[in-house]
């Protein structure tokens, strides 16, 4: 019977199947709890076999339903897709279905469909359950976003307000440390809103309008921009490259991108040194180097930097998204990003775009 077979060799199909699901999406498949869920499920499909119960009774019942939600959460921490939490179930019955054939145990087409049965249920509730978390975690992230930005924006403006107010009155010139105070906060409301429009754009517009452009052009056009806060912060903005190197790319997610990059390196640069931003060509591609001074970053961080919310430093000014935002903005130009840490020196963040040929 197969549920004598299951029961006998459920540590070597349990082994198989997490073997499979690494081969599916990587060493990061499983974890502790994912493997809890995986026998829970066979040890209960054990039991229905055992107990040959109608396939109606199956199917009304379903399985581990008390341990969804545990296993729900689970698959997001482990930043599960929808379709890998189906595969991930797929890989258990394939490796019951595989062990079988290797031991030469035949499945009758009644167990088949009952095993067939048993997947389709738990796929169905794993499904549901996971895209409830997901939902639900979605929208309390857009919600706790869209109140950091109301309360970001709400500082700045009571910030340039008040600076605005002091200027008026004769108490201070323009020219004073209130009115570079007034300047900032204004280039950051601007900062806050382009980003947020940015992201906007890239939820809503699934169409990219490409031309082709000259990148130091661009490069220029960000670099007039954020001089200023470089100079503020006693960093030198360096601009270099080839005025003939041309992309095809949507002009606004750029020069956003581009943008982000220029703007992360100057607030996370050492004050007194020198940030570069250069274009250069590499084969059929065109490369676009952001380099700061930034120190560094530990081991393993790298990644870490494209995660919307995550921050790298004790300054937690900003929403944490342009990194994010910058890689989404690359990629819907047919691009990438890629970092490289110099430790101890600060990172080089490079754009890699196809450059145009006549």
């Amino acid at each position: 019977m197969l549920h004598d077979f299951l029961a006998t060799e459920r540590s070597a199909i349990l082994l198989a199947a997490k073997q499979r699901a690494i081969e599916i999406r990587g060493v990061r498949i499983t974890s502790d709890a994912v493997e809890l869920g995986w026998s829970m499920f066979f040890d209960e499909l054990v039991g229905l076999l055992q107990r040959d119960q109608p396939f109606e009774y199956q199917a009304e019942r379903g399985l581990h339903t008390a341990e969804a939600e545990k296993q729900g959460t689970e698959y997001l921490r482990l930043g599960y897709t929808l379709s890998e939490v189906v595969h991930s179930y797929g890989a258990l019955c394939q490796a019951i279905t595989g062990w079988a054939t290797k031991l030469n145990y035949e499945i009758t087409p009644r167990e088949f469909r009952q095993l067939n049965l048993s997947l389709d249920t738990v796929i169905a509730e794993a499904v549901s359950e996971f895209e409830r978390l997901r939902r639900k975690n979605v929208e309390s992230s857009e919600v706790e976003r869209l109140g950091f930005l109301a309360h970001e924006l709400r500082n700045c403006l009571q910030s340039a307000t008040i600076s605005l107010e002091m200027i008026e009155t004769g108490a201070v010139s323009v020219r004073s440390s209130t009115g570079s105070m007034l300047h900032k906060s204004l280039k950051k409301m601007a900062d806050l809103i382009d980003t947020a429009l940015t992201e906007v754009r890239l939820r809503s517009e699934p169409q990219w309008n490409p031309e082709r452009v000259r990148v130091l052009e661009l490069m220029r056009e960000v670099g007039v921009t954020a001089g200023f806060s470089a100079r503020s912060r006693n960093i030198l903005l360096e601009l270099q490259g080839h005025s003939d190197l041309e992309v095809q790319v949507d002009r606004q997610l750029f020069v956003s991108a581009l943008a982000n990059l220029v703007q992360n390196a100057i607030k996370f640069s050492i004050p007194g040194r020198t940030i570069s931003v250069r274009i250069r060509e590499e084969g059929d591609r065109i490369l676009t180097e952001v380099e700061d001074a930034c120190g560094g970053l530990p081991e393993g961080k790298i990644e870490e930097l494209f995660q919307a919310g995550v921050q790298k430093d004790k300054d937690k000014t900003g929403m944490g998204l342009g990194l994010s935002i910058s890689r989404q903005a690359i990629e819907r130009n047919h691009g990438r990003i890629l970092v490289e840490n110099l430790p101890g020196k600060g990172c080089i963040f490079t754009i890699d775009l196809p450059r145009v040929t006549n």
